[in-house]
């Protein structure tokens, strides 16, 4: 865990209120520790599970995630790429559908696009 990696969470769930209530759980469920890349696999498991009730806000959290990845430290890089990209379901899998609405840099991690 770094600042940035915590920082970096943080603006996503600002920019993004829906995420609120998954933080506040993460953050019961650890203590009030904050584990930046255990929340972000939890934010992808929250991406499969509304993708077909609220696309458009999973396409903007993804979106957040490509700028995020493209400016931010190799820290937060890390962190998207592991915790991210790396736990959307694999092909054939419920939820694998998001690895379409990923942007061309993270497309570029993605083992099953490339």
């Amino acid at each position: 865990m770094s600042g940035s990696t915590v920082a970096a969470i943080g603006a996503l769930v600002d920019s993004h209120r829906e995420l609120t209530p998954l933080l506040d759980a993460h953050l019961a469920d650890n203590d009030g520790e904050f584990l930046p890349h255990l929340v972000l696999a939890e934010i992808v498991r929250w991406l499969v599970a509304h993708l077909g009730t609220l696309p458009e806000t999973c396409r903007s959290i993804l979106n957040w995630l490509e700028w995020e990845y493209v400016r931010g430290p190799e820290d937060v890089r890390e962190l998207i790429a592991v915790s991210g990209v790396e736990m959307i379901p694999d092909p054939g899998q419920w939820g694998a559908e998001l690895r379409n609405l990923l942007g061309p840099e993270l497309r570029k991690l993605d083992p099953w696009l490339t």
